[in-house]
């Protein structure tokens, strides 16, 4: 290559002609004097550009087996850089990436050797290699992760175009190889300044569009639906524990629990790409295969819903688990309707399921024991909510993978997932009002604006209702929002109904807080239209016109379900721009707001309005709501 070429040169003093021969890299060392030059350049050759990327194909294909089986050994962990960000049927593809920068680098010196630099053949092999690797890079697809691939992509076209801007360049070196008139003949250029000024102007501008391309498929690949680490936003790594073959095996009855435990496994192959999950209806070959499905998997899912422990082959599958000392990871059903039964209800079923189970080697409480060793994840079906439950399924899965195993510090950051609920906060101040006889709406009330992100946005307050309206103010329905908190005794007392009536006849909107919670009096919503009067739910207060937004007891989804209020209520997601945030503003103010009542209240006396109430003949049956048809056609199933 050019770091041994030599160039010669005639001694003008020499009545003989004769010539000295210098190294054209270091015309200080003169060719042939010293000769261990050449064994220096081939020694380094060999150990770098050709030891090197052979080193690292052996490598890769001694680990290969334990990474395509995803049970990666300790050889494969140290050596995860070279197949790490590459799909399963590419974890070559970074020694061919190190092939082409080398050709690029090195090898393409062995092109036309003498009078490679005065020409253009190298840059013609150059683009011609770079063209040729974008192309099979583009129709393989090798990277994991989306925006690796797009900026592997835009890399090598920008070296196309830095290749072609060279031979541009070339044609127009006055001081070059080709004749003057080669830079106006091939380019329509007059000189060599006017060259180097369009390659400038035109580098920068690809540059730019490269960025901003790059940028935009990021944060396009950033929305896809699938589960990324908070802590690096990288989807997290799948990896088998020693000797299974799928990542869990999801244990549910048919007859309460087939169609959710198909959505839950359809749903983790969406959001964690490459997960293999073991179904009975689409894995099972024979009933007699069930104790080796559950042995070859990582953990064992079970889907807890009514008359899971009646069933035989659940409980075989359970006690299969137990001795195999699987982690177990409950998801508890939450719709009534569906087969829901609360933990205590759960234990009891299994006590009585597992007492008689033939044979079993280990005593009831100690299978449930395992089965209950952490709160089950409650199954809902409602979007938002929906992902929060996936959420926790994915993360304690994780938790027990052998990669994160010794990782933790990565996924104690949480799981993050697009379409999810976010912190959100108002533009506006807001208030948020509560009926201090509606029994544990203000406590709701407070914990409801503690979920503000406080970190932007305005300050959010709360007050009683009967204070606000005492108060009176014409901005109460702009500025202000009543929170009403719905279980089995909210319409216990009169002067709840007596003061809801008030606030909704000053038009300030409604939001309906559901306690999901049997510990807290819930009940089912086509309930509240029995428990709630009459009149509030004619026009034109029409209360249960609104949704209500489920609020559930477990952490993660309870924060979902507060967030959801304030949505409701107008608070929307944290933007970045300061336009975003105006706009936000502009929007609460000036935007499309239900009114309930048209006409005006001044007085307010709560007890005075009771009593009209139960003095008053009882209105016509209200219409039912599409709300109340779904909630008891429900209900009835």
């Amino acid at each position: 290559g050019a770091s041994i070429r030599c160039l010669e040169f005639r001694l003008d003093d020499d009545p003989k002609g004769e010539t000295v021969r210098y190294l054209e890299d270091n015309v200080g060392v003169k060719c042939g004097s010293d000769e261990a030059i050449e064994p220096v350049f081939w020694t380094f050759f060999v150990l770098w550009p050709v030891l090197v990327p052979l080193a690292f194909f052996l490598l890769v294909l001694h680990v290969r087996r334990s990474v395509r089986s995803r049970r990666p050994s300790m050889l494969a962990n140290s050596t995860a850089f070279l197949w790490r960000d590459y799909n399963a049927p590419f974890i070559y593809w970074e020694i061919v990436d190190l092939l082409r920068k080398l050709f690029l680098t090195t090898f393409v010196f062995f092109v036309d050797e003498n009078n490679g630099n005065a020409r253009l053949l190298r840059l013609v092999v150059a683009v011609f290699i770079s063209a040729l690797y974008l192309t099979v890079l583009a129709l393989m697809r090798p990277f994991k992760r989306s925006d690796d691939l797009y900026l592997a992509c835009m890399s090598n076209f920008l070296l196309i175009c830095c290749f072609t801007s060279g031979i541009v360049i070339k044609l127009c070196d006055e001081s070059g190889a080709f004749v003057d008139y080669s830079c106006a003949y091939y380019t329509g250029l007059p000189g060599s300044y006017e060259a180097t000024v369009l390659v400038g102007v035109l580098s920068i501008t690809m540059l730019v569009v490269a960025v901003l391309v790059v940028a935009m498929n990021i944060a396009t690949a950033s929305a896809s639906p699938t589960i990324r680490l908070v802590s690096s936003g990288r989807e997290p790594a799948l990896e088998l524990s020693e000797g299974c073959e799928h990542d869990g095996f999801v244990s549910h009855v048919w007859s309460t629990g087939q169609d959710q435990a198909a959505t839950i496994v359809r749903r983790l192959q969406m959001l964690l790409p490459g997960i293999c999950l073991w179904l009975d209806i689409e894995n099972m070959q024979s009933v007699a295969s069930l104790e080796s499905a559950v042995g070859g998997s990582s953990v064992f899912i079970v889907f807890l819903s009514q008359g899971y422990f009646k069933s035989r082959n659940c409980r075989r599958e359970l006690y299969a688990a137990h001795a195999a000392s699987k982690p177990v990871i409950a998801v508890r059903e939450t719709e009534q309707a569906k087969g829901a039964l609360s933990v205590q209800g759960l234990w009891t079923e299994g006590r009585e399921g597992c007492a008689f189970e033939a044979g079993a080697e280990a005593p009831a409480d100690a299978v449930l024991g395992r089965v209950f060793a952490e709160a089950p994840v409650d199954w809902v079906r409602l979007h938002v909510f929906q992902l929060e439950s996936l959420k926790m399924i994915a993360l304690r899965m994780l938790k027990r993978s052998p990669y994160y195993r010794d990782r933790n510090e990565e996924i104690t950051g949480g799981l993050r997932v697009f379409g999810e609920m976010r912190s959100v906060s108002f533009a506006s101040p807001m208030t948020i009002l509560a009926i201090t006889t509606n029994a544990g709406g203000l406590a709701a009330a407070h914990e409801v604006a503690g979920a503000v992100d406080p970190r932007r946005g305005e300050g959010v307050a709360v007050e009683a209702a009967e204070s606000a309206l005492r108060r009176g103010g014409a901005d109460l329905s702009r500025s202000g929002r009543l929170l009403l908190y719905l279980n089995s005794a909210t319409f216990s007392q009169p002067a709840t109904a007596a003061t809801l009536r008030l606030v909704l006849e000053r038009g300030v909107p409604v939001t309906l807080l559901h306690e999901q919670d049997g510990g807290r009096e819930a009940c089912q919503f086509c309930e509240l239209f029995d428990l709630a009067p009459r009149e509030l739910q004619l026009a034109p207060y029409k209360l249960f016109d609104t949704i209500a937004v489920p609020l559930y007891q477990t952490a993660e989804l309870r924060a979902v379900s507060l967030r959801q209020a304030l949505y409701d209520m107008g608070a929307r997601p944290l933007r970045s721009s300061v336009f975003a945030a105006c706009r936000g503003r502009l929007r609460w103010r000036f935007g499309p707001r239900r009114v309930a009542v048209q006409r005006e209240r001044t007085d307010f006396d709560p007890d005075l309005d009771s009593e009209r109430s139960a003095g008053s003949s009882e209105p016509p049956t209200p219409p039912t709501s599409p709300q109340r048809s779904r909630e008891c056609a429900i209900e009835r199933l």
